[in-house]
């Protein structure tokens, strides 16, 4: 109900703001947090649940887009990433049934080419040995599916709850005495002589710094630096409970999967054994109303045997997708206002690393955050009336290699 003066102002509820305000909170900051609805309310609550290092794209691209010195960092930041979940998980004491190992499931006959080259290639040159192929006949045994032609498990990866680790971290929020401000979307962010303004419908907010964590719900709040991705709508459904013996006639050793189309269809089994299944997306900036049709096709494609089962929960949300899949760091107002987006599906690891980047930098510490500021971007061209529409005509080509 009052203006006031704070360090730093968090904008976004999410995991790349609650990481934020986690680690400068720490650090002896005075922190505020706005959510314009509530906690978790976008993809950070919505997401798969899967735990994996690394960042949207093969190492092999990153190495050609940015060279190997700049690859090996981020890899090196991928992998901490994931200790970092896991070691908040452990000293919070988050119930958030973790779950070891994610599998990237072979859609098509000539993926194990690709699987045998990255096995090679970071064993060679990252010293990395926790994969585990499996071939035709080994994947299918993992995944009770005749879809999938050969599979890789990725045993430094994992599956999790996300909403209730989110929730756990807020809990440690509350314990650090962060001001946490639900239902209560900024407006505007000006700067002034000495940090920024942070205007709501009914307060202003004076503060050293601004964190921006809003990702694909960024809406105009940073102006033209929406314009660096795409908002793109993707849509889980959720079975009845199934039980543990049927759930291991599905996927065997309870891992998470997700297969290797350009539009991916991702799933695993959650704590009380739902199969939880992601699938397709919308291009529009209107959600569908009902997705248990639309995902529930692709669900029976793979599992034909759980069409006898009922269909109890469906919802959709909002990812940030970069042109090169790659995460959006940056600043603005004389590195006043910090921000990231666009982890591009990628971002339950990325976006709590986001946080501590961040808070590193507020702290004069910026070279971990230079990695990924320095990655450029393309700015799709049209502004926000033909995003979307240029977005949808370019992955168009790739829908339609899916079906086959």
């Amino acid at each position: 109900e009052n203006d006031f003066d704070v360090d730093i102002c968090v904008v976004g509820g999410g995991f790349t703001g609650i990481s934020s305000a986690l680690y400068l909170a720490k650090n002896g900051y005075s922190v505020a947090l706005f959510e314009a609805r509530e906690l978790g309310w976008g993809a950070s609550g919505r997401n798969g649940g899967q735990l994996s290092f690394g960042l949207r794209r093969e190492q092999n691209y990153i190495e050609k887009l940015l060279g190997m010195n700049h690859a090996k960092e981020l890899w090196n930041l991928g992998l901490e990433a994931v200790k970092d979940v896991k070691d908040y998980i452990s000293t919070y004491k988050i119930d958030c049934g973790i779950q070891q190992g994610v599998v990237h499931a072979g859609y098509y006959k000539r993926d194990y080419i690709n699987f045998h080259n990255e096995i090679e290639h970071l064993q060679k040159y990252y010293d990395f040995n926790n994969f585990k192929y499996f071939d035709e006949r080994e994947i299918q045994e993992q995944i009770n599916s005749k879809k999938y032609y050969s599979g890789l498990l990725n045993k430094s990866a994992y599956h999790l709850n996300p909403l209730k680790l989110l929730y756990g971290l807020v809990r440690e929020l509350v314990n650090l005495k962060v001001m946490i401000f639900e239902n209560s979307p900024v407006e505007k962010i000006e700067e002034n002589h000495g940090g920024v303004n942070i205007i709501t419908k009914h307060n202003k907010i004076n503060a050293k710094f601004a964190v921006v964590g809003c990702n694909g719900y960024l809406d105009n709040l940073l102006g033209k630096v929406r314009n660096k991705y795409m908002p793109i709508n993707n849509y889980i459904i959720a079975t009845e409970p199934i039980g543990e013996e049927n759930a291991r006639k599905f996927i065997r050793n309870n891992y998470a999967v997700s297969d290797t189309r350009f539009i991916i269809d991702y799933y695993r089994f959650s704590e009380d054994w739902r199969m939880l299944f992601g699938g397709g997306e919308t291009f529009t900036s209107n959600f569908l109303r009902d997705a248990k049709y639309f995902v529930s096709k692709r669900m029976y494609k793979v599992f034909p045997d759980l069409k006898k089962y009922k269909i109890d929960f469906s919802w959709g949300g909002t990812l940030a997708i970069t042109i090169n899949r790659l995460p959006n760091f940056g600043t603005l107002m004389n590195d006043k206002v910090l921000y990231a987006q666009g982890y591009s599906g990628h971002g339950l690891a990325l976006s709590t690393l986001a946080g501590k980047l961040i808070a590193e930098k507020i702290s004069g510490t910026s070279n971990r955050f230079n990695f990924f500021q320095s990655i450029s971007h393309f700015t799709i061209p049209g502004g926000n009336l033909l995003r979307r529409p240029i977005y949808a005509s370019a992955v168009a080509y790739y829908k339609f290699r899916d079906l086959y």
